[in-house]
């Protein structure tokens, strides 16, 4: 394994170092980052491990060490092409609790990607965050110019910027999902708008690497269902009206959905039970939600095919002199339940009837993001409240001969008939907030708690002109009745803090975190710990050029 490692790293130090011989003003840069955390309780703090793109497990004492390469440039001086070429690797304990603890080495992230005006393509695993986080806590400081944060911004400033608890859909919380992606990353000028409406979205297919994973933690209950080759679709869409120069207000909105289809389904009491179509035309199905066909069950025949899953995204910006304020919600649906409004429901006969009703189910916050002065060592405040109880009501079922209508409730957010659930390598892909399969000692890769009322709340800021740190406090509360399926028998509470310390010194190869967290809760336990992460970072185009 280690020599495989080896061979690789080589190889893509050639391939990266190929173009730098011929353009100075190319880069190819190195990091390598220890973490560590020890803890006292059930597990590791829920902030150690909560949006950190599942590099840390929640064990109470765990560790890893990182290393990774990033190639970045063009390939002529001029061109409107650039590139960038990316690996690193993850050499720790395995993920999780209900494995036995070994030493492990896995590929975090390996990508190609390219950018050419306002188009990007990327191939490979990538670290990404929810498509609505901010990311300004570093900019025009002199932390910005440490090599770290200058090269590697997922590692410090990216998750230390977003306070917020990631979409409701995506947000950062797993490990990245192997794609092909083609997208417009930033806010993009409509033409013949003038600069009033704005465009940003993306298209992928990939798929998802923990069959091992499930196929290990599922071990202790035979009859829970696990995948292999699943496959992975996502897109969205979003749009910006307004010119803040013009009008102190601009609106925000659009939608993302995310699909698992294909793969085969077993269990450890019958093998594989399953075998999900993967042919070209369930590809289009993913990509426009259809019903599925005669080789999917029946279920997938009469509703959606694949595990659909997405949410709708709103927010006003109100852009002050001294201060951003942004407003914004979120509403989930799965499949077609709670995408709009209203939907078509049919009885046994077939006849169809218009059923309303309002959205319960969402996530509101409040972002004010300091832009002046006047406000010393703080960056942003945010506020968040997420509310999951409703799920179209608590009943499903399709029209039969006992009972003609239908009632489509229950969706038991994250978790579905046939896949294992809207995890990769046991941590939601989702909102955080709602407590990863990880946490489950029984071997489950089911969400437990998928009912939850939560409140979140954060602060940050740096103290640069006296000192290279940047600082982040947030505050979590809980409280969770389980699923529709499985409720708790008594109400769980749960309450987790963070305190986290970046010291950033400007155009420094070294950079360091210091994390302290505590939980108090009835459901993953009460657990306090601190953690620490030392990196250093450098440039090597010299000794390629020599």
């Amino acid at each position: 394994m280690y020599r495989k490692i080896g061979i690789i790293f080589v190889t893509m130090l050639i391939a990266i170092g190929t173009p730098l011989k011929a353009q100075e003003n190319n880069t190819l840069s190195y990091i390598v980052q220890y973490n560590h955390h020890f803890s006292d309780g059930s597990n590791a703090p829920y902030w150690f491990t909560a949006l950190r793109q599942g590099m840390n497990n929640v064990a109470k004492n765990d560790g890893y060490m990182r290393v990774g390469l990033l190639g970045q440039g063009k390939l002529k001086k001029e061109s409107e092409l650039s590139y960038k070429i990316g690996a690193d690797i993850r050499i720790g304990e395995t993920y999780t609790n209900s494995l036995e603890r070994g030493r492990e080495i896995l590929f975090q992230q390996a990508y190609l990607e390219a950018d050419w005006r306002f188009l990007r393509l990327t191939i490979g695993s990538k670290e990404r965050f929810s498509e609505t986080g901010c990311n300004n806590l570093f900019d025009g400081t002199a932390l910005a110019t440490n090599l770290a944060n200058r090269y590697f911004p997922n590692l410090y400033s990216l998750p230390t910027s977003n306070l917020d608890s990631g979409s409701l859909a995506f947000s950062g919380n797993s490990r990245p999902i192997p794609q092909v992606r083609i997208e417009i990353p930033r806010y993009t000028p409509f033409p013949g708008t003038k600069g009033w409406l704005h465009v940003r979205g993306h298209i992928s297919y990939g798929m998802l690497t923990d069959e091992n994973f499930q196929e290990e933690h599922t071990q202790k209950m035979p009859s829970e269902r696990y995948g292999k080759n699943i496959l992975y679709h996502s897109k969205a869409g979003f749009v910006r009206i307004g010119k803040a120069e013009k009008f102190p207000l601009l609106f925000e909105g659009g939608l993302e959905m995310h699909t698992q289809f294909g793969g085969d389904i077993y269990t450890h009491a019958d093998g594989k039970i399953l075998s999900m179509p993967h042919s070209l035309a369930d590809y289009w199905k993913a990509f426009i939600p259809l019903s599925g066909s005669d080789d999917t069950p029946e279920k997938e025949q009469t509703n959606i095919s694949g595990n659909q899953i997405g949410s709708w995204h709103a927010a006003l910006i109100i852009p002050t002199k001294d201060v951003d304020i942004k407003l914004y919600g979120e509403h989930l649906f799965e499949d077609f339940s709670q995408l709009f409004f209203f939907e078509y429901q049919s009885d046994k006969n077939g006849k169809k009837n218009v059923i309303y009703y309002p959205w319960k189910d969402f996530l509101l916050g409040i972002r004010l993001t300091n832009k002046s002065n006047k406000i010393p060592f703080i960056t942003s405040v945010q506020y968040e409240y997420l509310t999951t109880r409703d799920q179209s009501g608590a009943l499903y079922h399709d029209p039969s001969d006992h009972f003609s209508e239908q009632m489509d409730g229950a969706d038991n957010y994250y978790n579905h008939g046939i896949y294992p659930g809207w995890s990769h390598w046991g941590m939601g892909i989702g909102n955080p907030l709602i407590i990863s399969p990880t946490y489950n000692s029984n071997g489950t890769l089911q969400f437990r708690s998928n009912r939850i009322i939560a409140h979140n709340a954060g602060i940050n800021g740096t103290l640069d002109k006296w000192f290279p740190l940047a600082y982040r406090l947030q505050y979590t509360y809980s409280e969770n009745w389980g699923s529709y399926s499985y409720p708790f028998a008594d109400k769980r509470y749960s309450t987790s803090l963070l305190a986290e310390f970046i010291c950033a010194p400007a155009k420094s190869n070294w950079t360091g975190m210091l994390s302290l967290g505590y939980d108090k809760s009835s459901y993953i336990g009460n657990n306090s710990g601190v953690m620490f992460t030392l990196s250093y970072t450098g440039e090597i185009n010299k000794l390629i050029r020599k």
